[in-house]
C-alpha cells in the first residue's frame, strides 16, 4: 500500500454529464474560469486551445459572457479578458463579508508591527487562496496584488486551518485528499504540533518558494474559518524569526476571531440625505480609520488628536501644514485627556495609561477593572473640576459589561450606579453642574446633574431620544454657547442641541456614521468630526468613499478650549 504524504494539486470537478441541462452554462464557465485564469487577456485561439468545444460554439458563448460584461473583448488588441461586472461583483461581496471586517483592523496593526504583508486566507475544498491581504506600506493600499492558489497540505495556511480543525473533522478532509491511500504519520504529527503550537510555519511554500507563518481565526463556536498568513519576501529568513512572527499571529488572530458573530446590533443607517452634503463640510486629508474616535485639540503642538480604536493608534492632524500623521499603539485605545501640565492621557485595554505623543509608550496609572481583562475602557470627557469620566465596555461588544467611572487628580477611582449598557463619552456644561451621556446600546442622550465637590451624579433623565431607526446619537461636545453637539452615528449628519434639548442645527455629512466631535483649531471656531470605516454596514463602502477620514466643519460658532484632568501626572 502506497503511504500518502504529497497529493497531487489537481482539483476535480464535477462531470458535466451529471447535470442535465446545464452542459451551455458549464461551458460558459468553464471560458470564463479560462480566461479569469490565464496570466494575461486571451486571443480566440488561446481560449480555443484551452476550452474544448465547435468554434461556433465557442463564438456564441464568448458573445453571450460579453452581453452580460462578465467578460470584455479589445477590438483593437483582439484579445479577451475578465470583465467589469465581474470585478463588480468580487468588490460587493468583499464589502459584506462579516470576516474581512472582523479581520481588517488586526491585519492592519500586524502589517505595521510585522512590517509584512498580512494575507486573509480561507479553505476552498482542498485549496487556500487569498481572500484579502494588508501591506506594511499603505502606499500599496491601491493597488491590485494577486497570490496563486495553494494546496492545503503545501502551505502554512492549509496547515494551520488542519491544525485548528477537531480532530476527527480534520482526518476526513485528510482521507479526501488521500483518495483510499494510507495517511502519513509525519504529516499527522506536524499537524498535531501545529495544534499544540496554535500556528503553523513553512520554511518553503511549494507555490511561492518562500517562507510563511499562519494562525487561524475561529468562528463563534470555535472553528476555524480562516487564517492570517505573514509572507516573507526573502528567502533566506531564520525559523526562529518565522516563530516570532508566528506568535503575533496568534494574538492577532485571536482578536479577529472574537469579532466573528458577536456584538451589538448593527445601528441602522438612515437615506443618504437628499439635500446632500451641507456646504460648511470638508474631508481632509487624513487617510481612513477604521474607528475614528474621541478628537482633542492639542494646544502645544496646535494640532488635533483622536484614536484609531480597532487598529490602535494615536492619529494627529497639523490644520496649518495640512499634514496628518499616526503613531502605532501597543493596546485597543479609545479616549484621550490631557493633564494640567500637557500630558497625554490614554484610556483604553488595561486602564487609564500616559502616552508619549511621539513614541507611543505607554506608562499604566490605574486600572479599574484589572479582574476583568475582556473588558476596555471607552472614550473619554473630563469636567470643569478637572475629573475624568469614562465607561468601560466588552472588548468583544458585550453589552451591559461595564460601568462608568469617574478618576480625580489623585487616582481616587469611583464607580457610579446609572444605567449604562456601552457608555460613551462624557460632555459637560460649561458650569459643569450637568453631565451628558450617549450609550451605544441606546438610541438616547441622558443628562445627569453633578455635585461639584464630591462628583455625585443626580437627577437622571433623558435629554434626546432617538427611534434607532435613522441612528442614533454617539459623540458629544459642548459649544460656547453652552450647545450640545451630537455626532448621529447612522443618521448621516451632526446635530446641534439647546440647553433645553431642542435642535436647532443639522449639519449634513458624506459619511453615514460619524464617531465623534470637538472643537478646535487657534480660536476653537472649526467642529472637528472623527468616522468610521470598518463599522459601517455592510455594502455602503461605495457609497461613502469619504467614511474612516476626519472631517472639518465651518460651524458658525467657537468651541472652548479642552479642559485639563488637573494632577495626574505620575
Amino acid at each position: 500500500m502506497k503511504t500518502f504524504s504529497e497529493p497531487a494539486l489537481q482539483i476535480e470537478s464535477a462531470n458535466q454529464d451529471d447535470i442535465p441541462g446545464a452542459q451551455a452554462l458549464l461551458k460558459g464557465l468553464d471560458i470564463l474560469l479560462a480566461i479569469g485564469s490565464a496570466p494575461g487577456p486571451m486571443r480566440f485561439r488561446d481560449i480555443e486551445e484551452r476550452v474544448s468545444m465547435p468554434r461556433a460554439s465557442l463564438h456564441r458563448l464568448l458573445a453571450a459572457l460579453a452581453s452580460r460584461s462578465l467578460i470584455r473583448y479589445d477590438q483593437r488588441k483582439r484579445q479577451y479578458e475578465v470583465g467589469m461586472r465581474v470585478l463588480e461583483l468580487s468588490r460587493r461581496t468583499l464589502d459584506r463579508s462579516e470576516l474581512i471586517r472582523a479581520a481588517k483592523p488586526e491585519m492592519a496593526r500586524l502589517a505595521r508591527i510585522l512590517q509584512r504583508t498580512i494575507c486573509l486566507m480561507v479553505l476552498d475544498r482542498h485549496d487556500v487562496f487569498v481572500l484579502d491581504f494588508e501591506d506594511a506600506d499603505p502606499s500599496y493600499g491601491r493597488l491590485v496584488r494577486l497570490w496563486p492558489r495553494q494546496h492545503l497540505l503545501e502551505s502554512a495556511g492549509g496547515r494551520a486551518l488542519l491544525a485548528a480543525m477537531p480532530r476527527d473533522r480534520a482526518l476526513v478532509l485528510l482521507r479526501e485528499l488521500a483518495d483510499g491511500a494510507e495517511l502519513s504519520q509525519k504529516l499527522l504529527a506536524e499537524i498535531d504540533i501545529g495544534k499544540a503550537l496554535g500556528y503553523a510555519v513553512s520554511a518553503k511554500e511549494a507555490a511561492t518558494g518562500k517562507a510563511a507563518a499562519a494562525a487561524a481565526i475561529l468562528d463563534e463556536n470555535g472553528f476555524p474559518i480562516a487564517v492570517m498568513s505573514c509572507l516573507f519576501e526573502s528567502e533566506r529568513i531564520p525559523i526562529e524569526d518565522i516563530h516570532e512572527a508566528a506568535r503575533i499571529l496568534v494574538d492577532g488572530a485571536r482578536r479577529a476571531s472574537r469579532q466573528i458573530g458577536i456584538g451589538p446590533e448593527t445601528t441602522t443607517v438612515a437615506r443618504r440625505p437628499k439635500e446632500g452634503v451641507d456646504p460648511r463640510v470638508e474631508v481632509l486629508p487624513t487617510g481612513r480609520d477604521f474607528v475614528g474616535e474621541n478628537p482633542i485639540w492639542d494646544i502645544a503642538r496646535k494640532r488635533l488628536n483622536w484614536v484609531d480604536v480597532l487598529a490602535p493608534a494615536l492619529r494627529w492632524w497639523d490644520p496649518t501644514e495640512r499634514k496628518a500623521g499616526r503613531i502605532d499603539l501597543s493596546v485597543v485605545t479609545a479616549g484621550l485627556a490631557f493633564t494640567n501640565d500637557g500630558k497625554l492621557v490614554a484610556c483604553g485595554q488595561g486602564g487609564l495609561h500616559l502616552l508619549d505623543p511621539d513614541t507611543g509608550a505607554m506608562t499604566r496609572l490605574v486600572d479599574p477593572e484589572a479582574d476583568k481583562p475582556d473588558n476596555r475602557f471607552n472614550t473619554a470627557g473630563v469636567d470643569p473640576h478637572g475629573r475624568i469620566w469614562a465607561g468601560t465596555t466588552a472588548l468583544n461588544q458585550t453589552v451591559g459589561s461595564g460601568g462608568l467611572y469617574s478618576i480625580d487628580g489623585n487616582l481616587l477611582v469611583r464607580r457610579h450606579p446609572v444605567p449604562v449598557g456601552m457608555p460613551r463619552n462624557p460632555a459637560f456644561s460649561i458650569k459643569g453642574d450637568r453631565m451628558y451621556l450617549a450609550d451605544a446600546a441606546v438610541p438616547c442622550v441622558r443628562s445627569y446633574q453633578i455635585d461639584p465637590a464630591s462628583g455625585t451624579l443626580s437627577d437622571g433623565r433623558v435629554f434626546i431620544q432617538a427611534d434607532g431607526a435613522n441612528g442614533r446619537p454617539n459623540g458629544l461636545c459642548v459649544d460656547a454657547e453652552d450647545h450640545l453637539w451630537v455626532t448621529w452615528l447612522g443618521g448621516w449628519a451632526v446635530h446641534r442641541y439647546d440647553p433645553q434639548g431642542k435642535l436647532v442645527d443639522l449639519i449634513n455629512l458624506p459619511v453615514p456614521m460619524p464617531t465623534n466631535c470637538i472643537f478646535g483649531g487657534p480660536d476653537y471656531a472649526t467642529l472637528f468630526v472623527t468616522t468610521t470605516y470598518i463599522r459601517m454596514p455592510p455594502g455602503m463602502t461605495a457609497e461613502a468613499p469619504a467614511a474612516g477620514q476626519l472631517i472639518a466643519i465651518n460651524a458658525g460658532v467657537k468651541g472652548n478650549p479642552p479642559t485639563a484632568c488637573f494632577g495626574v501626572t505620575r
